[in-house]
């Protein structure tokens, strides 16, 4: 599965109110559709369907479970409080009936966010990490304004997150101001291509994997970000960006 790197604009009441509560975060980068297929899905799980959820359903989680790599089986077994032995057990269906539950509370809010308003939003596909390399010449967040425009920001909330690839960042509206400044010096887009060197990106793993003739593609998507940064700081927003 490939790796991109999405950034969605929003205004600075969204940005406080999804710094207070980090589960929101992922409304920004969710598709509504999914959202209201889960929330009919679970309407119709009337009282006979959920006696069902407590009895069988432990049973079919720990079988799912079995197929997953121990990683993700392990934070599979945190988020629901119970170890895939004890589903095995025929235990823990009143644990999956609850986020169950949760999951058609989180579904409701996505949706109602989402069809609130429509956001300005970037992708810079498979290019996130060649970008942020010519930007700042680390395959790491740096501390400095350009190692800060793809893989910056305030983390919101801990772990992998809703992506299975971190947790969603987010930049204030003044950190993108001051992003947008740095993009836009005159000399970026030179001092950016002398970094470029698909040999020693390669060695440094820096995703997904560079071949000489990409330079072209990598200043693209830098000015492409560059546009999307000047966008935002000129109607004073904020910035939300996540690996998905």
């Amino acid at each position: 599965m490939s790796m991109s790197a999405v950034f969605v604009q929003v205004e600075p009441e969204e940005a406080a109110r999804t710094q207070a509560d980090p589960s929101l975060a992922e409304a920004y980068f969710s598709d509504p559709s999914e959202s209201l297929a889960g929330l009919a899905a679970f309407d119709k799980l009337g009282s006979a369907m959920q006696d069902r959820v407590r009895t069988v359903g432990p049973q079919m989680m720990a079988q799912a479970l079995s197929r997953f790599d121990p990683r993700t089986r392990e934070m599979l077994e945190q988020r629901l409080g119970v170890s895939a032995a004890t589903l095995a057990g025929g235990e823990g269906g009143n644990a999956l009936l609850k986020l169950m539950q949760e999951r058609q509370a989180r579904a409701a809010k996505l949706v109602g966010m989402a069809k609130n308003r429509k956001r300005n939003t970037l992708s810079l596909d498979k290019e996130w990490h060649g970008v942020h390399y010519l930007l700042c010449g680390s395959a790491e967040p740096t501390g400095d304004l350009a190692g800060q425009a793809v893989l910056g920001g305030d983390e919101l909330g801990e772990g992998e997150g809703f992506s299975g690839y971190g947790p969603a960042r987010l930049l204030l509206a003044e950190k993108v101001r001051e992003i947008s400044g740095t993009l836009n010096r005159p000399q970026l887009e030179a001092e950016a291509s002398g970094r470029f060197d698909a040999s020693a990106m390669n060695k440094l793993g820096i995703y997904p994997g560079f071949r000489a003739s990409d330079l072209a593609g990598l200043i693209e998507g830098i000015r492409r970000l560059r546009g999307f940064y000047t966008q935002a700081a000129a109607s004073g927003r904020a910035m939300i960006t996540c690996i998905v």
